[in-house]
Formats: C-alpha cells, structure tokens, sequence
C-alpha cells in the first residue's frame, strides 16, 4: 500500500472511530451522534449518474433526521473506476459506485449478468440485477456490503468512420470494450481495448480506437456525439454494464440498526426505482440526440443480421457456463441463474408495458417515438 493510501485509510479509520466512539455511552448520546460518509463515484459532476449520486446524498440526510451526511466526489476525485471497489474495502471511501468490468473476473459469478442475455433496455435491466443480488447473494462481495446492483443501457456499436451493417464489417475494427462487453466485441470480430470511460473521447478523436460498444447515454454524458459518425443498433442480444453501490463493511456496521434499516428501506422502495427511470431517461437522451442530430447516422440492422449476432452471444454464453463450472458453480447452477434471468426480464418487460414506461430501445410496445 502506498503512503497516500496509508494517510487515506488512517483518516477513513479515525473518522470512523470518531462517528462510533461512543457506542458504549446511553441511548440517548447515541442518538445524537452524526456519521459522515465519503462516496466515491467517477461519473463527471454534471452527468444524470452524478446528480443523482447527490440525490441519495440528500435523501439519506432528510431520511435520517441529518444523522447521515453523505459527501460526494465526483469525476473520480476521490478514486477512479477501477480503483473505488479496493478504496471501499480499504476505507478511503465509504461508499462507491462502479461497474463490474472495471474489475474483470473478481466478481465471476455477478458478471453473468454483463453477458448478451436479451436485456430490452436500462429499466428493464436494473430490476433483474436488483433482484439478482437479492435471491442469489454470491460470497465474492463477503468483503463490503451490497447497497444494490443496477444496469446501463444496453450496447450498440459506435464507429467514427466505418459504418458496421454486417457482421464481416466489424472485422478489424478496434473497440472499447471491457469485461464481458470487450469478449462479445472480440467474438464478434474486433478488437478490444480496455479504455477508461474518462479517456474514451480522446482516444476516439485521436484514432487510437475505430470506436467503442457502449449505449446511447454516452453520445451525451461523455461527448461522444462530438466524435461519433454512425451507430448500429444491436439492442436485440441486450448486453449491458452491471453497475454497483457497495459500502464499506466497518462503516456500514457502525451505523446504529435503526439507521441501516432507513437505508435499506430507501433503496429497496425508492432508490432502484430512480435508478433505472435514471438510466432510462439518459438513454432516451442520447438517442434524441442520435436521432436528430444529423451527423451521425443510426443504423438499423436486419433480422438475418441480428440472428448472426446472436449465434455469437449464444456462444459467449456457453463459454462463460464452461469457465464458471471450472470454478465450482456447477452448470446446472448456471443454467438456473440463466434461466432466472431471462425470466424476470420477461417479468420485467410485461411490467414496463403495465405501466406505459417507454424507453429507447427494446420492442416496439416500449420503444419511445420521437
């Protein structure tokens, strides 16, 4: 550990024993006691991710009568994508939030979710990882705990030059693309590179990448419409980013019950339900932008097309069946999982339809019409 990370974590500690140094005092002491938080998430500030970041800031605050203060860092100010998991555990930071493939193949039995399972869309998507983490617990976040899981907007193929109108076409393209999305660009033909979100736009203006399998939001949340030509739409083998909130364990314990259960309550009843309206509407956001914006052109592929394409996911999938087998997660307990997923999709997807939510992508009783 560097002596950076030291003086982080000898602060996190000593601003955790100052939260919970007087649990042995009465109730009464005890329930005046504030507990201030560090959030870490790498989102820019003014991005729909980080505002709402903010948001549970301040609802945690209101819901808690101002016992919980959370202090948000934004832009990776505090930790960088691939390092908020570890500053979680370490206590740089008390809570964080990241995706699983910045941290590809810790989380092996989370990460079937990142697979090209037939996720229509962001809302549809953050429900069943919700409810993933929840019926499944897998042992390999024993380390922090768990706030909940949800879910991107699912891929498309962004080109800044090549338009993709077949399979052939992405043949020498080189894609950002990490974890199981830089698998499925490499099954399909091209070659990933894992890239930072931070660092996309420059590598795509600089022709270091042709281009990147990432979702609509993007076009505006990073600028990448500033740089992008075209965009295949591939939404049909529905592919997505599994993001997380963890928290760190110690300070999570050293909350009073009462506390933790106000929380938990709040993200179960509000909290997932405006992460995925989140997600959903800045994809909706950028494929307006897509739309009109007359400088990149949205391509639509045929069905033959999508079949191609989803031979490749089928694929895919078994692959990750056989490796997470070679793991201990017999194939029976995959196939399980699989076959949960899918179904609460459809769950999902009949839900979405109930409640008249449109969304960007998916079929057409969901699609928005712009």
């Amino acid at each position: 550990m560097s002596k950076v990370n030291r003086r982080q974590v000898i602060k996190a500690g000593l601003g955790l024993l100052g939260a919970t140094a007087s649990a042995g005092f009465v109730n009464v002491y005890a329930q005046s006691r504030t507990y201030t938080l560090r959030f870490a998430n790498y989102f820019p500030a003014p991005a729909a991710q980080s505002k709402l970041v903010d948001q549970f800031a301040a609802d945690v605050q209101k819901l808690t009568e101002g016992r919980v203060r959370v202090e948000t860092y934004h832009g990776g100010t505090l930790l960088g994508p691939a390092a908020i998991y570890d500053g979680v555990v370490q206590g740089v930071a008390h809570l964080g939030l990241t995706n699983l493939a910045y941290n590809f193949g810790r989380f092996a039995e989370t990460e079937i979710l990142d697979l090209p399972l037939g996720f229509p869309n962001a809302w549809v998507a953050t429900h069943v990882a919700h409810e993933f983490y929840e019926r499944y617990r897998p042992r390999e976040w024993a380390d922090t705990v768990v706030i909940t899981l949800h879910a991107s907007p699912v891929m498309q193929v962004f080109s800044a030059q090549k338009p993709v109108r077949r399979l052939e076409d992405l043949k020498g393209m080189t894609l950002r693309g990490v974890g199981y999305i830089g698998r499925f660009a490499e099954a399909l033909g091209a070659t990933a590179r894992p890239i930072p979100m931070p660092e996309a736009y420059d590598n795509v203006s600089k022709r270091v990448i042709d281009g990147l399998m990432i979702p609509y939001e993007t076009l505006v949340t990073f600028r990448l419409g500033e740089v992008i030509r075209y965009v295949t739409e591939i939404w049909q083998v529905g592919q997505v980013h599994t993001f997380y909130i963890v928290a760190n364990r110690q300070a999570w314990n050293g909350l009073p019950q009462e506390l933790r259960d106000v929380i938990t309550n709040y993200v179960k009843n509000e909290f997932v339900e405006k992460l995925a309206a989140m997600w959903n509407q800045v994809d909706i956001d950028g494929y307006r932008y897509a739309v009109k914006d007359t400088k990149v052109d949205v391509i639509q592929l045929s069905q033959e097309e999508i079949s191609r394409f989803t031979q490749v996911a089928d694929r895919l999938i078994q692959d990750y069946t056989r490796n997470l087998a070679a793991k201990g997660v017999s194939e029976g307990e995959v196939q399980a999982r699989l076959r949960f997923i899918r179904e609460r999709i459809a769950y999902w997807l009949r839900e979405q339809e109930r409640r008249g939510i449109r969304s960007s992508t998916g079929p057409a009783s969901v699609r928005v019409q712009l």
